[in-house]
């Protein structure tokens, strides 16, 4: 019975300690996301901001198909903080943002990015973030506004926040992906303009990738295209 019990008492312990030397979940940082396929400690992190009216589980279909080719990445795809509809916004979108929600939504991705980094032991020359139409302009301050800047910035359709950050003397700028519809209806071709004009004014240089689609969600090429670039910064397969 001694024996039994000992052997209870040391499966026990081996279980807490793997659970322990796997280190913190993204759960266990108060996040929505997944963890690493692999079962393994992060290697890698990719953090998504949704669009205007979505909530974060819209990005999860994208961290699945990345999930397949970055076993060892952790994913988060957090909801944004205002209501709208029955979906979530970053920032007041239309009207006066009397209370600077936009200035408030730079905070927090920030902080997602920081507390994210740090929680999970992943350094930020293997991050990318990713933000979809509201959201992509949010991701650029993520990656562009934190010290330093993250490996690579995608932007699905995204528009412009506010102020942009300007690129780091020092160190490695962001590389910054843009993925766009050739038809979309809701962010014209005008927009994305802007948005790379706002990037080449604070030093960033983006590769504009134009698909073929009359959505504004990016069509599945234009999906792939973001996978495979963000699967090359990551080094991934």
């Amino acid at each position: 019975m001694k024996r039994q019990i000992g052997l209870a008492l040391a499966l026990s312990f081996a279980i807490a300690g793997a659970a322990h030397a796997a280190g913190p979940t993204v759960a266990s940082l108060g996040y929505q996301g997944m963890d690493p396929a692999s079962g393994k400690a992060p290697k890698q992190l990719v953090i998504f901001f949704h669009g205007y009216t979505q909530k974060g589980e819209a990005m999860k279909p994208v961290a699945e198909a990345l999930a397949k080719r970055l076993p060892d990445a952790a994913f988060v795809f957090n909801d944004g903080p205002m209501d709208v509809g029955q979906g979530k916004s970053w920032y007041v979108l239309r009207g006066e943002d009397t209370n600077n929600t936009k200035g408030a939504a730079k905070e927090l991705a920030l902080k997602t990015v920081k507390t994210a980094s740090e929680g999970l032991k992943v350094k930020p020359q293997d991050i990318v973030v990713v933000g979809f139409s509201q959201g992509g302009g949010v991701a650029f301050d993520a990656g562009s506004c934190s010290t330093p800047d993250v490996k690579a910035i995608v932007s699905l359709a995204g528009i412009l926040n506010s102020t942009l950050c300007e690129k780091e003397a020092k160190g490695s700028a962001a590389k910054v992906l843009i993925v766009h519809n050739d038809a979309d209806p809701t962010v014209k071709a005008d927009r994305i303009q802007a948005f790379q004009d706002g990037l080449k004014a604070a030093g960033y240089d983006s590769k504009l990738e134009t698909v073929t689609g009359t959505t504004h969600w990016p069509a599945p090429e234009g999906l792939q295209k973001a996978e495979d670039f963000i699967v090359s910064q990551l080094g991934g397969k």
